[in-house]
């Protein structure tokens, strides 16, 4: 038998035998989004507020025949070897690696939204690839302690110009607001929002595929290399984010407060400033769209993620009826989203 087979389809049998099977949701940024990126949070800290949404990522885990083989099967590739460094998926082996359970598993992943939408697919997945593998371990561990080992794989085993947000929000579920400081410390605060607040915002938040896939690692590698270079340039982007990390302190005070109408507004000045940080966040195609949700009756709104493409936000207060027509019309794909309160959590477990 050869040592490694690799094949250009997902094994969609595995999940029907999976023994562990965890839901991680995906997340919406609701301000201060950016500010998490080692490069800006090691020179000014950040802070920002993320929401759990209930779009997940799914890991379905089980035992193989032979005890001394791994599969894994993730998108369009699955792979089986007795050689875990041999999985090219750098995710699932850094989690392999992690956890020390490299082998006698296989290992596939789902998600309700496609690669590269904005909405922390990967950070969702590491935390949920964890959470499969410590309770495959039989050891118990905190949603905490995932989000902490995750965002670990992410920023300094796969060295990604990202930061922890994702991680977190993924792991601990519902709405919350994170502080990081300059060592890279995060700390967590739940947002005590009223039910009316909660169910106004989830009611005014509609979300659109734009059907464009994005780069986020792209965006952020050329932003880090820019502050890299110390320049006038480096000076602009810092600014860019510190303005971000006031508003997103703004939008927090307006949460609290159940003032949506100013809440909402923030997504447009976000917008404007995020388009700041690099060409490659916006496109004559996502601007026309963007003006058009305005017009329709929008406060604002903003590309999710890094920007460039993936999922759209709209902050819609009234006719929202109307509003999805319109966007519908000129080529957006809306999807339904409700806030998750749950996190990264068990859905089966027959290990």
């Amino acid at each position: 038998m050869p040592k490694t087979i690799i094949r250009r389809y997902p094994d969609y049998t595995q999940r029907e035998r999976a023994t562990i099977i965890t839901q991680t949701p995906m997340r919406l940024t609701l301000g201060g989004g950016g500010t998490d990126v080692l490069w800006y949070s090691s020179l000014r800290g950040g802070a920002w507020i993320s929401a759990a949404i209930n779009k997940y990522v799914f890991i379905f885990l089980n035992k193989t025949e032979d005890p001394t083989l791994i599969k894994a099967s993730h998108g369009f590739e699955a792979i089986m070897t007795h050689d875990y460094k041999k999985i090219n998926v750098s995710i699932i082996r850094e989690c392999l690696s992690l956890t020390k359970v490299t082998k006698g598993v296989e290992i596939s992943t789902a998600a309700d939204a496609s690669a590269r939408s904005g909405l922390g697919g990967s950070g969702a997945c590491e935390v949920g690839l964890l959470h499969a593998l410590y309770t495959y371990k039989r050891k118990p561990v905190s949603q905490l302690r995932l989000a902490k080992e995750a965002s670990l794989i992410e920023i300094e085993k796969l060295n990604k110009p990202v930061g922890p947000q994702d991680q977190y929000i993924s792991a601990l579920g519902g709405i919350k607001y994170f502080e990081i400081d300059r060592e890279g410390r995060v700390t967590v605060e739940s947002l005590n929002l009223s039910p009316n607040t909660i169910a106004e915002l989830e009611s005014s938040l509609l979300f659109f595929r734009t059907g464009i896939q994005r780069d986020s690692a792209s965006v952020l590698a050329g932003q880090k290399k820019k502050v890299e270079g110390r320049d006038k340039t480096s000076e602009k982007l810092i600014t860019a984010l510190d303005e971000i990390k006031k508003l997103g302190l703004e939008a927090k005070k307006y949460l609290i407060k159940g003032k949506l109408h100013e809440f909402g507004r923030t997504f447009h000045e976000h917008w404007l400033i995020k388009k700041r940080l690099s060409y490659k966040v916006s496109s004559p195609k996502i601007d026309q769209w963007y003006n058009e949700a305005l017009k329709a009756g929008a406060l604002g709104g903003k590309i999710m993620g890094a920007g460039g493409g993936g999922w759209f936000v709209f902050y819609v207060p009234k006719n929202r009826a109307k509003f999805r027509e319109r966007m519908i019309k000129i080529g957006l794909d809306e999807r339904r989203v409700h806030f998750d309160w749950e996190g990264s959590k068990l859905l089966v477990n027959l290990s």
